[in-house]
């Protein structure tokens, strides 16, 4: 029986299409992109607005009407159903001259519905904008959402903590967050840089990396009790790995290094069970030739497919499927589940539970 494993995208060259999204109940602006034309990464796509509480306002009562008929309405009204109002916005005006009577808008918001001589307003409470977050094309468009498609390198990780940032990256100096502590941010190389740590790290690497005013950190993994600290940041935070002391992935590492000097996506999307978007980084590559095929998560477990380890004692380590044994195995541990043989070098073959592999897309 096929095994689906979980599957991470490590790729050096891959398409990579997203799609962004307005909220559903959110009220959509004009499109804001065009069909086939490139777009950057921090270009707005989408954007509208979230609407709250409704408001009835009597406009016979707060105008004085004595005889509110339809037609009397219709020539008081100076607002139609569907349309956009600011704060202090005319609504309906009666009389002439000095007997001029004005009613105006306590509120920004849309007029829902008129029903006689009651006008229904809903406010207006969030203004909304969807970045691209990936440069491209895009590829298709409608009021509540856009696809687009680019090419380059693409790391998915394990958590991030809802930041986003389009910047070049930089590795660690050699003697790591301490040695960055002792420069000048004010003319620091590393100022307005995303950070690249090949080592978990943890609160004091963190305060410094806020200090020099960096624009983002990457690492394999920190304690989870700096999850919330994390998250207050105003930079993006990247754990490849997760949680924990975690071994970083040579692969993932040895890809960012290959495109040092080029700008990247830190899209450090907090991770939820539904959601299809995954933290990841993505550095936009010229394309050569044929276009690379999208990675495709729905893939079974095959002999001669790279998956990475994530569990010790090989966590974070690389191979390929020698082959999958119809019967359980026993472990060292005594424990006799299903297993794949991975290679992990020309002469180490080791068994490896199936829970604790996953996919490199």
């Amino acid at each position: 029986m096929p095994y689906y494993p979980e599957m991470t995208v490590i790729q050096g060259f891959a398409a990579v299409v997203r799609t962004r999204k307005l909220p559903p109940h959110a009220i959509a602006d004009a499109p804001q992109v065009v069909l086939n034309e490139p777009v950057d990464a921090v270009q707005t796509v989408l954007a509208g607005e979230i609407l709250g509480d409704y408001h009835i306002i009597d406009v016979a009562a707060e105008l004085r009407v004595k005889n509110p008929t339809p037609q009397r309405m219709d020539e008081i009204l100076r607002v139609d159903e569907g349309m956009r109002v600011q704060f202090g916005q005319e609504l309906a005006r009666v009389g002439k001259g000095r007997r001029t009577r004005v009613l105006y808008a306590p509120l920004e918001g849309v007029v829902t519905a008129i029903m006689g001589n009651r006008l229904v307003l809903q406010e207006s409470r969030q203004t909304i904008e969807v970045k691209a977050r990936v440069p491209g094309q895009v590829s298709a468009a409608d009021t509540h959402q856009v696809t687009i498609s680019g090419r380059g390198a693409l790391i998915q990780c394990a958590w991030g903590n809802g930041r986003y940032a389009y910047r070049a990256y930089r590795f660690l100096p050699p003697d790591g967050f301490a040695g960055l502590s002792k420069m000048d941010p004010r003319i620091s190389e590393y100022r307005n840089v995303v950070i690249i740590s090949p080592a978990p790290i943890n609160m004091g690497d963190l305060l410094v990396a806020q200090q020099q005013e960096v624009a983002g950190v990457v690492a394999p993994s920190m304690s989870a009790d700096l999850r919330e600290f994390a998250m207050q940041l105003t930079f993006p935070v990247l754990l490849t790995e997760g949680f924990g002391q975690r071994r970083p992935t040579t692969l993932l590492y040895r890809l960012l290094q290959e495109n040092m000097g080029r700008q990247a996506a830190f899209d450090a999307v907090l991770p939820e069970r539904w959601a299809e978007d995954r933290p990841e980084i993505m550095i936009p590559l010229p394309a050569e030739g044929v276009a690379p095929p999208a990675p495709s998560p729905d893939q079974a477990l095959l002999v001669g497919t790279q998956v990475r380890i994530t569990r010790a004692p090989w966590d974070g380590l690389v191979g390929t499927i020698e082959a999958l044994p119809a019967a359980p195995q026993v472990l060292e541990n005594g424990l006799r589940v299903p297993c794949a043989q991975v290679r992990l070098s020309a002469d180490r073959i080791v068994p490896v539970p199936l829970a604790n592999v996953e996919l490199l897309g």
